[in-house]
This record gives C-alpha cells, sequence and structure tokens, in this order.
C-alpha cells in the first residue's frame, strides 16, 4: 500500500495538472485506500494546504530554484514545504526522507538528489517574510495566496482592511454544517441521534434546522446516510429560506445541481406545493433523484433542462442559484482561485443575465425570483441584478429582513467572516402585478 505522502502527492499532480476538482479527487483516494482516521486526516491536510497556500509555498520556494524545474517536482516541493512550514509535528528529516522517496520513484536519482538539495538548503536557511512585502496587494497576495488580480477587486469594492478579514477567512478550515430534514424528525431528534453517533452537535443562532458538528466526517453517520440530515453550508441554507416557500406553492430551482436547495425547499413545503429541479447537464440529474429517495421527498421532480431556454408553465417562485465563478467558496473548493479569470467572469456575467432574462417569463405576475451565486464578485452579484431590474421595467427589488439585524435588505452579501460559511449573494425581486 502507497503511503500517505505519496497519496497526497498524487492527488495534487491530478489537481494541479490534470484539473481535477480537489473534492471529487479527493473523496475517490479516500474510498480506494484503506486508511486509518489519522491517515486520512493528514492526507486532507496535506491535499487541501498545499493548494490553499500554493503562491506563498512558491514565495518561499523561490530563492532555492536556481534551474527549471519539472511541475510534478514542484508540487512535491510545495507540499514539503508545507509541512515544514505550517505542520509542527512532522520532523525535518520524515519531510526530506519522504519527498526524496517519492522523487526517486516518479523520476530517478538525478531527481530526488535535486529535491534533497532544495530541502535541506532551505531549512538551514532563513526564509523570506510575506508580510515585509511593501506593496499590499502584492502582501496580500503572497500571504494569503490569492491571485492578485482578486485581491485588486476585492480592493475596490471593500477596502483594504475587509479584503485582508477575506483573504485570512478563506484559509480557515470549514466547520461541517448539516441541515435537518424536518419532514423526518424535529431538530432535537436528530440532534440526539448525532450524538448518539458520537458526534459533538450545536444548534445554529440564524437558521433552527442547521446544525454545527464536530467529530468524524459526517458522511458516515447513519444520520447522513439515512437521509435525516443533509451536508449544506450555513450560507447556502439562507438561500431557501429567503426564497420563502409558502404551502401549496408552485416553485423552480432552475440550476439545480447537486440539488441541496432545491431539496431544502422541498423540505420547507412539508409535503405541500411542487418543486421542479432541473440542470443542463444530464449526468447530475441523478445526482438530486440520489438526494431526493435518500431524503424521502415527494413533491419535488428532477429534470434535464437548460436555463436559458423556454420552460413549459409558470411558477409561483423561481430560483436562480446562478453558475458563478465560485469565488466565496474557497474554503472548500481553493483551485479555484487559480483558475479564475476577468475574461471567464466576464463570460459567467453574460450567461447569468441570459437565464435571468429567460426565466422571468415563467413567474407568475405578483411572483418573486431569488437570484444566488456562491461568489463574492461584485460583478457577477449587485452587478448583474442591476443590469437586470434596468432592462426589464416589470420587476423590482422585494425586499427582505437580513438574518441578523431583521433590517429590511434589497441585497445580502455574505463575506466568509460574518458567519464563518462560504461567501454568497442572495437577492430577491417580484415581478409587478399586472396594471
Amino acid at each position: 500500500m502507497q503511503n500517505v505522502r505519496s497519496l497526497a502527492f498524487e492527488t495534487l499532480e491530478a489537481i494541479f495538472q490534470d484539473k481535477a476538482y480537489s473534492n471529487l479527487k479527493l473523496n475517490e483516494v479516500l474510498k480506494a485506500n484503506d486508511l486509518s482516521r489519522a491517515d486520512k486526516n493528514l492526507l486532507t491536510e496535506l491535499v487541501y494546504g498545499t493548494i490553499k497556500r500554493k503562491l506563498t509555498l512558491e514565495y518561499y520556494l523561490k530563492p532555492f530554484v536556481q534551474t527549471r524545474i519539472k511541475g510534478w517536482m514542484r508540487y512535491l516541493l510545495w507540499m514539503s514545504i508545507y509541512q515544514y512550514r505550517y505542520l509542527d509535528k512532522v520532523p525535518d528529516h520524515a519531510i526530506i526522507n519522504e519527498a526524496v522517496e517519492i522523487a526517486k520513484t516518479r523520476g530517478g536519482l538525478h531527481n530526488s538528489k535535486v529535491v534533497n538539495g532544495i530541502l535541506r538548503n532551505m531549512m538551514r536557511s532563513e526564509l523570506p517574510n510575506p508580510a515585509d512585502i511593501k506593496d499590499d496587494k502584492q502582501r496580500i497576495s503572497i500571504m494569503y495566496s490569492v491571485p492578485k488580480w482578486i485581491v485588486k477587486q476585492w480592493m475596490t469594492h471593500h477596502g483594504l482592511e475587509t479584503t485582508e478579514r477575506i483573504a485570512a477567512a478563506m484559509l480557515e478550515r470549514p466547520g461541517q454544517t448539516v441541515r435537518v430534514n424536518l419532514t423526518r424528525k424535529s431538530v432535537a431528534q436528530a440532534t440526539q441521534q448525532l450524538e448518539d453517533e458520537g458526534y459533538t452537535v450545536t444548534q445554529d443562532t440564524d437558521i433552527d434546522y442547521c446544525l454545527h458538528i464536530s467529530g468524524r466526517p459526517v458522511a458516515e453517520s447513519r444520520a447522513f446516510k439515512d437521509g435525516i440530515v443533509s451536508i449544506q453550508d450555513k450560507s447556502s441554507m439562507f438561500v431557501a429560506q429567503i426564497l420563502a416557500p409558502a404551502e401549496d406553492e408552485s416553485i423552480l430551482d432552475a440550476c439545480s445541481a447537486p440539488g441541496g436547495k432545491a431539496c431544502q425547499t422541498a423540505e420547507l413545503l412539508d409535503g405541500s406545493g411542487h418543486v421542479d429541479a432541473t440542470d443542463i447537464h444530464e449526468h447530475k440529474i441523478d445526482l438530486i433523484d440520489h438526494n431526493i429517495r435518500k431524503l424521502r421527498l415527494k413533491n419535488i421532480a428532477a429534470f434535464q433542462h437548460d436555463a436559458t431556454k423556454p420552460y413549459q408553465k409558470v411558477y409561483d417562485k423561481i430560483l436562480v442559484d446562478a453558475p458563478c465563478s465560485g469565488l466565496g467558496v474557497l474554503r472548500h473548493k481553493p483551485e479555484i482561485k487559480y483558475e479564475q479569470t476577468p475574461n471567464t467572469v466576464d463570460g459567467l456575467v453574460t450567461l447569468q443575465l441570459e437565464i435571468m432574462n429567460n426565466v422571468k417569463d415563467f413567474v407568475k405576475p405578483g411572483g418573486t425570483i431569488v437570484y444566488s451565486t456562491c461568489t463574492i464578485e461584485q460583478m457577477e452579484n449587485e452587478n448583474v441584478i442591476y443590469t437586470f431590474l434596468k432592462q426589464n421595467k416589470d420587476f423590482e427589488f422585494e425586499p427582505f429582513p437580513h438574518p441578523r439585524t431583521g433590517e429590511e435588505v434589497k441585497t445580502l452579501q455574505i463575506l466568509p467572516q460574518d458567519f464563518n460559511s462560504d461567501g454568497f449573494f442572495i437577492t430577491k425581486i417580484r415581478r409587478k402585478e399586472n396594471k
């Protein structure tokens, strides 16, 4: 059996080189290998830690690399520097020995000597300190491993202090939150079941059916496997809360996969009404259907549909959780920050408006549309909704209470430090009644 560090290295190579999704690839590796709890934790830490800190690790590495090195060698050195700099319990000699063995297996004796030389030299030297960088944008970019163009955008919209808080919060390890399926059990019953399984459970202060869990991965629990709870970030739960499904309503979730918000909406309808959950990708419908069956929900159907194309009926409410850059969920998918560019964001804005301009015709007069994204990129958020309202005079904002202060707001931009959750944007608009 391969050891943990070589598994972590191969996982990183698949993510950096083959553009695999970190969460899916890691789950695949964890399933395929019979690892102890400690080894599973170390594998997860090495993979996510190295991805999250990539730009910082490269900054530490740069002074010690005199020649061109292969891509795989760079990933291995980043992973080794991550252990040296951020993991206290790993002895230096173990870091070097493991890296040398991996390099020998991957690229022969010569490459293993290069890796050995670089790491020994680095450990004998003083590492450069990113906090000493004078330019604020560059300093934040290197200290928190966020590409400079994103730092610039955040600073334009949020200022220096908030930008630094966002960047720091994005590096924090996400907690485990679950949504209780109230059609099956009460919050108290679900809490009891999780505690009986050995978890520590705390009820959220803003959403009563949101539970914060600590212990082993909650995906391993009977409560999760039986559909008593679903894994969902707190910010994501706010979306259906703000949609506010009412008894017997007909609701569309237009960009639904993997179906968390659609299933939450169906649960909030408590057996009444109906939810249509659609997604452009046929293979993702199976994922939504799996969740519907597991949760035992009867008032929801999933089917393939392109949200830029006409629907067959009109709805009381529509949710557009739009395809977006994902720059709010960097805690869960840290590689996203290195893959997005200003151009990809521009393309997404065009698509987001196209979806909105299609679904608007399928909400009843007096009905509402909730538009949400899991990004904190202003172009995809306020810009999209204000552009849409400018082009569509038959729609207006439908203010809703801020989940914490209770004041009426037109838009809600959640930053990761606000609720210790993902970055999310949520707004609600209403189709005016026919005069």
